[in-house]
């Protein structure tokens, strides 16, 4: 099977574009009338002619919502860990080169905002924090856990790309799902909002997903901020 990267590089952005944005009203209708869409059909959908059918979308996504998962709807709130950061990234405010406090939780302080999330009804949360490799780590993490877990239903993360030893770990500890966001998929964009600190590295960030699943969590949140058509 090909990881993230293998699959990436089979792609080339500008002929990807085009055909996003060279989708015709035919193209969408079929892809709407599709039972298992390709990936021709998944640019069709996303493509500025597909705009008149976002109510047709909207219905048959629903549809398919409900055929999987019924009527329900599971909401998680997040506990923000740390601000400290060794990144500098351009769109963050914690990155390293802005000037705020800085505050990590100790065992008191997560507990305090553990109750202050349960007294508003929540029972699933997120835990959050600046990518800080020397002081909100694995070790950190899993002091985390602990100690939320008898308090939480389900507690999923939120943190830098670790190594697969240590999502296996975060896998044993329970953790429900781990979230990793690309940013952007074009290596040169990615750059530019990414000059320097551990986040730079475009590869190993894209090949994070493949460590998840490989150390046996099975719950991946994927995402990026920019051109959501076609990811830069």
């Amino acid at each position: 099977m090909n990881d993230f990267k293998e699959i990436l590089d089979q792609y080339n952005w500008e002929e990807v574009q085009t055909k996003i944005y060279g989708a015709s009203d035919q193209d969408v209708l079929r892809a709407l009338n599709r039972a298992n869409l390709t990936l021709n059909d998944f640019m069709a959908l996303i493509s500025p002619a597909a705009t008149p059918y976002l109510e047709q979308m909207a219905l048959k996504a629903q549809q398919i919502t409900q055929r999987r998962f019924g009527k329900t709807i599971q909401l998680y709130a997040p506990l923000y860990l740390s601000n400290e950061c060794q990144n500098i990234c351009t769109y963050c405010g914690f990155s390293m080169d802005n000037k705020i406090r800085r505050k990590t939780l100790n065992n008191t302080e997560l507990l305090l905002e553990a109750m202050a999330l349960k007294s508003m009804g929540v029972n699933h949360v997120l835990l959050v924090s600046g990518e800080a490799n020397k002081t909100v780590e694995i070790n950190y993490f899993l002091n985390a856990i602990e100690l939320l877990k008898p308090h939480f239903s389900q507690i999923s993360i939120e943190v830098q790309p670790l190594e697969q030893e240590e999502y296996q770990l975060l896998q044993a500890a329970g953790v429900y799902a781990i979230l990793v966001y690309q940013e952007t998929y074009h290596r040169e964009v990615y750059k530019k909002y990414h000059p320097k600190g551990k986040k730079s590295n475009f590869d190993y960030r894209l090949d994070t997903p493949d460590r998840i699943g490989r150390a046996g969590i099975h719950k991946i949140g994927l995402g990026y901020y920019s051109d959501w058509r076609i990811g830069v």
